[in-house]
């Protein structure tokens, strides 16, 4: 089975992911990856490069797992992706807009999940949570820009994206409640 985690930044991927790694001896792949320096020192606002190359750095880093997370199926193994290419659809809007960006992701042939869990969080929340663990990134300091994010993310939830099996959780809430809403869209 593979499950996707998205969501905009502090809507606590990290802790729920954890969560149900533990339960269910998962893989988990986290994009972007860490070897991709580009994309680490964007994001750490070292540089900043053209938002079309942007767009195709993000799926390109993505691409290059595919045989990872094919292989890690094949052995029967549940993979949970950490962020995929909704997150390049939703967070690299000044690049590529929305209808095309789904129109090249659908055109490259990426594995289609079993489940993507939205975790749904408003700007503010977000800031609020990342503010706790660190410095803010680019993406994390612009509520605006978080906000767009966010209603990109919920079109794709809409559209169903790349699958029938969205779910969208209220992730306000505490762990515990969050983390027992995914295990029941998990155990469907």
């Amino acid at each position: 089975m593979l499950i996707v985690f998205e969501g905009i930044d502090g809507c606590g991927k990290d802790t729920q992911i954890k969560l149900l790694k533990e339960k269910l001896g998962a893989i988990v792949f986290k994009y972007p990856t860490q070897t991709n320096k580009v994309l680490n020192d964007y994001l750490a606002k070292k540089i900043s490069p053209d938002p079309k190359a942007l767009f195709l750095t993000f799926l390109s880093d993505i691409a290059e797992d595919q045989k990872n997370v094919r292989n890690a199926l094949a052995s029967n193994k549940t993979v949970i992706l950490d962020r995929y290419v909704f997150s390049t659809i939703a967070y690299e809007i000044d690049g590529i807009d929305y209808p095309r960006g789904k129109r090249i992701v659908e055109s490259i042939g990426f594995l289609k999940p079993d489940l993507v869990i939205l975790l749904d969080i408003d700007s503010k929340t977000s800031q609020e949570r990342k503010r706790k663990q660190k410095e803010l990134d680019r993406y994390e300091e612009n509520s605006q820009y978080l906000d767009k994010v966010r209603a990109n993310f919920i079109r794709l939830y809409e559209d169903r994206f790349l699958t029938p099996n969205w779910q969208r959780i209220d992730a306000v809430r505490s762990v515990d409640d969050v983390h027992k809403d995914i295990m029941r869209v998990v155990k469907r």
